[in-house]
């Protein structure tokens, strides 16, 4: 197939037809352990969030989860240099797993929405919307997925993935 005919196809071909139709959400009431756990076991990198009237309210990746962990270590970290005077390269390993462990645990525990990005901007898009349009939001904004949504329920979602096998012509 031609570059033109590729393109062609992916400005008329529709979101509904590339998307996948039941798309794993999790519930914004959720803390961080219970998504998590949700994503691990789909063996997915993130999924949109819903309130519970199934409205979507944002999105959560794995990268939300590991950002979190991330800077409640480094805080705590900052904390032990600061106030700890530890020369002992073995006391200091172990209080880096410890403090590690316990950011992880923090995180894991906390509610959900707590770790959403502020900034977040709740990119969504139509079942009709083109594939062409997904791809256009998905390289501006750098997401690895968008919800697709009717009347503010979620009805689906696709991927980059969902995208190259489309354009390879692979069935998903």
């Amino acid at each position: 197939m031609s570059v033109e005919a590729s393109s062609d196809r992916l400005r008329w071909m529709s979101v509904k037809n590339a998307m996948t139709k039941d798309a794993i959400c999790v519930r914004m009431s959720s803390k961080v352990k219970d998504a998590w756990l949700v994503l691990m076991e789909a063996d997915i990198s993130g999924a949109p969030v819903v309130d519970d009237k199934g409205l979507l309210v944002a999105v959560v990746s794995v990268t939300d989860i590991y950002r979190a962990i991330l800077e409640r270590y480094q805080k705590a970290r900052s904390l032990r240099e600061l106030t700890a005077g530890i020369t002992d390269p073995q006391s200091a390993e172990k209080e880096e797993m410890r403090e590690l462990s316990l950011a992880i645990r923090a995180v894991a525990e906390s509610p959900l929405m707590s770790i959403i990005p502020k900034d977040q901007k709740l990119l969504t898009l139509s079942p009709e919307d083109s594939l062409e349009r997904a791809i256009k939001l998905m390289a501006e904004h750098s997401v690895n997925r968008l919800p697709v949504v009717k009347g503010g329920t979620v009805v689906g979602i696709i991927t980059r993935q969902d995208v190259i096998c489309v354009i390879a012509g692979k069935p998903r």
